[in-house]
């Protein structure tokens, strides 16, 4: 069998038995193409698209599409789709996504339903290791009444109020004791995960807020616009460890939700490491509603740089 990047005249091939296998539905050639069109539109065309073949016909598909922040994600064809060979797709993901990391990225994930356990297998015999169940979570902002920020004492910075080294001071002092994701901490440079927020959904300056408390950054909460044009999404929200259980992560979240519907927003989702019950009991408090659940899986460079291989963007 031979392992090999796809030449670009076979992609629309690649691409179908991404999808589907070796399925001939009309259906799967047009998801096909339009998979393509988003991934390659959105990517820049920064994305690696393998696939392994036995005496010319595909056996399995993989493609590493690169994210801001030196991440990548992952996406594979279906194991138990027809025509393929579920050990040599965990082998081929192994192969492209290590390529990935030796180009430059420091991590790759992927995200799988709770009930797709054969692709869970495929990951796990591809070296990718457990990161999150990740819980998903909305606040609908016209059937609820939101309640201002609280918590006595607090000011506000938006982009632009604050200069660019200090968010990312305030987000690595959240990091510490985090319950979300924790074996991401340290994977990357903290302007890099930045870097990735900033490419969630659509980038809203306005939406990005440090919380100050008696002259010290308490916490920050980052929401950028999705794509539907009407709903907002938390990419990320931290408490400085001092801080903790004096309502400001409470005061984070009203913030947000009080500005979004002031736009005029219908709702605001965010995900959640299932493992933080803190931040999930906080949720539901303020209103939010669980929505679904994945899990995370991811390949990580080795601590001692990011381009060299050994292991999501929460």
């Amino acid at each position: 069998m031979e392992i090999q990047p796809v030449p670009s005249r076979k992609r629309a091939e690649a691409l179908r038995f991404l999808i589907g296998g070796r399925v001939r539905r009309a259906s799967v050639g047009v998801r096909a193409e339009a998979f393509g069109e988003m991934v390659y539109s959105r990517s820049g065309g920064d994305v690696r698209l393998w696939w392994t073949r036995r005496r010319r016909r595909c056996a399995a598909v993989a493609m590493v599409v690169a994210n801001a922040g030196r991440s990548g994600f992952l996406y594979h064809c279906p194991p138990a789709a027809p025509g393929v060979d579920a050990q040599a797709l965990a082998e081929l993901i192994r192969v492209v996504s290590l390529d990935a990391l030796e180009g430059g990225m420091c991590f790759v994930q992927a995200l799988c339903r709770l009930d797709e356990r054969e692709n869970i297998e495929v990951l796990a015999a591809a070296g990718y290791e457990f990161l999150a169940k990740l819980v998903y979570m909305r606040l609908d902002l016209c059937a609820r009444h939101v309640s201002r920020p609280g918590a006595e004492g607090l000011s506000w910075r938006s982009c632009g109020e604050f200069d660019e080294d200090e968010l990312p001071r305030v987000i690595a002092a959240t990091y510490e004791g985090s319950l979300d994701c924790p074996a991401l901490f340290g994977a990357r440079d903290v302007r890099d995960v930045i870097a990735g927020h900033k490419a969630t959904g659509i980038f809203t300056p306005q939406s990005w807020w440090i919380a100050r408390k008696d002259g010290s950054p308490a916490g920050c909460i980052l929401v950028n616009d999705s794509r539907s044009a009407t709903t907002a999404e938390i990419v990320y929200a931290g408490v400085v460890p001092s801080f903790r259980g004096h309502g400001i992560g409470r005061a984070l979240v009203r913030k947000a939700a009080s500005q979004a519907r002031r736009r005029g927003l219908d709702a605001i989702t965010l995900a959640v490491d299932a493992r933080n019950r803190f931040a999930r009991r906080l949720y539901r408090r303020e209103g939010f509603m669980e929505t679904d659940r994945r899990v995370a899986y991811a390949m990580l460079a080795r601590k001692d740089g990011c381009g060299a291989p050994q292991h999501v963007d929460c």
